[in-house]
């Protein structure tokens, strides 16, 4: 799919064409989504130099993410999506420059760049302007992106905090983590490090592009406003990729919590079953004593023997218990 975006005024709004090869050349943003090789050639043509293809956005060495063609620079970062509807995972997204043009080559459909387009739709925006070049539009979409990721992230930190709470509640009347509750816990901290590690290699990928971008010579160019907006957004993926870090280190205080408390939770039982062994071998062997009939055993014909040998077994089965009351053992 092909879209093409003019400026109106403050806004940027979708072009309407009637063919490919109409794209309107006051075109200030170029979404490519999916394309066909017909949108493709069409796009190669008004620029003027190839684009990558899906294969070449996959490359992870510098050189074929980052470079410039005819003056017109290409960046390729990994960008999260699809978190929204549960499935979370990263795809290339391309960046192209090309003067006054921003050109995007995608194939995932990130919520950030629904979200750049319902912005740049309203007037006063702060991004459209009559001097906005395309570095102006990317770095515009690039904080979309950011400011999606600390939207996830704020969600990842709440569930956490239901997580911990759940481990630690103590409040009376709450009811002891069972089983599936672990087993639950488990999986969601799992689930959240997985996901937390993809968010990282998205964040790392985009502060790489802002921090190659500063470097260049189009930086240089660039005036003060564009300078400082970049630097900002440069601190901005800093700063969540710490909060990564800090969230990374609370699942695995989580994980770590949840295990103990299941080891805790066995080394219990096995107390409980260790104790009844115990408590159960003296009756056994008064049981086994007197079940032995022999002839010269003075109780074999005595009307209280067999009171007298219950008596034995329950006296026998209470020491221990008081004993170990006593050791605080129970």
């Amino acid at each position: 799919m092909l879209k093409a975006y003019v400026k109106e005024g403050e806004c940027l709004l979708p072009a309407q064409f009637d063919a490919i090869t109409e794209i309107p050349q006051s075109a200030a943003w170029i979404d490519l989504n999916t394309p066909t090789r017909e949108e493709e050639q069409a796009v190669e043509k008004l620029l003027g130099v190839e684009i990558p293809n899906r294969e070449e956005m996959r490359e992870i060495e510098e050189s074929s993410r980052f470079y410039i063609t005819n003056g017109i620079q290409f960046m390729t970062a990994p960008v999260l999506h699809s978190a929204h509807v549960g499935s979370p995972s990263i795809a290339p997204i391309t960046f192209i420059l090309a003067g006054s043009r921003l050109v995007t080559l995608r194939y995932s459909n990130p919520k950030s760049f629904s979200q750049f387009e319902a912005r740049m739709a309203k007037p006063g925006n702060g991004i459209v302007t009559p001097k906005s070049d395309a570095g102006w539009l990317f770095l515009g979409l690039v904080e979309s992106i950011t400011d999606r990721i600390a939207d996830i992230l704020e969600n990842v930190a709440a569930g956490l905090d239901e997580t911990s709470n759940g481990l630690f509640d103590t409040s009376p009347g709450s009811r002891p983590m069972g089983t599936e509750e672990f087993r639950a816990a488990l999986r969601n901290n799992g689930r959240e490090g997985a996901f937390l590690s993809k968010v990282r290699e998205s964040l790392a990928g985009v502060n790489r592009m802002l921090v190659y971008l500063s470097a260049g010579t189009a930086n240089a160019k660039a005036n003060k406003e564009t300078r400082a907006w970049m630097k900002s957004l440069e601190r901005d993926t800093q700063s969540l990729n710490a909060y990564v870090d800090f969230l990374s280190n609370k699942i695995t205080f989580l994980l770590d919590t949840v295990v103990g408390l299941v080891s805790v939770e066995q080394n219990a039982i096995i107390k409980i079953f260790s104790v009844a062994a115990v408590i159960f071998m003296p009756p056994t062997l008064v049981a086994s004593i007197y079940g032995m009939n022999f002839h010269s055993m003075p109780e074999l014909s005595w009307a209280l023997g067999y009171p007298w040998a219950l008596g034995l077994m329950m006296i026998s089965a209470l020491l221990p218990i008081l004993f170990f009351r006593k050791k605080g053992w129970l």
